[in-house]
């Protein structure tokens, strides 16, 4: 499973290259804003970490024979740095466990706060009742009040 800290074109090239995808549910967005993500053993729960080094784009500069525009010097070096001067790759250790992180497919569960089904063991426990995360904690979006339904 990879779990990317990104959304675009990173996590396009993460499913190509590693097979993941969110579709099979070996590929889970936590978009921090980072290019980084986090290959888990789902077997063993071990997990490594792997980002650009911060200066990466620095560095390329002496590997792109010269190339004076940005993105081509990029490309070129890119597909020829050795992987310690392109990347920090750390073992970590999740904070939740990888089988909570999976979960269970084809479990449901009712909201007691706005009745919309939940899937895969998501619901949040607040204070004893059943409730879809956003109803628990905050959503990403209001609704809002119309004289009839969008169907």
């Amino acid at each position: 499973m990879a779990i990317m800290e990104t959304d675009g074109c990173f996590a396009d090239g993460i499913e190509a290259a590693a097979g993941c995808s969110v579709g099979h549910r070996a590929m889970r967005i936590e978009d921090y804003g980072k290019v980084a993500v986090t290959f888990v053993n789902t077997c063993t729960g071990r997990a490594v970490h792997i980002a650009p080094r911060p200066d990466v784009r620095e560095r390329a500069l002496s590997f792109s024979g010269g190339e004076s525009r940005a993105y081509f010097a990029q490309l070129r070096a890119y597909q020829c740095m050795p992987g310690d001067e392109l990347l920090i790759i750390q073992e970590v250790r999740l904070t939740v466990p990888v089988e909570k992180i999976v979960s269970q497919p084809r479990i449901r569960a009712t909201c007691d706060g706005c009745g919309e089904e939940i899937i895969n063991e998501r619901e949040a426990d607040h204070e004893g009742r059943i409730l879809y995360r956003a109803c628990a904690i905050e959503a990403y979006y209001d609704v809002v009040p119309t004289e009839r339904s969008i169907s």
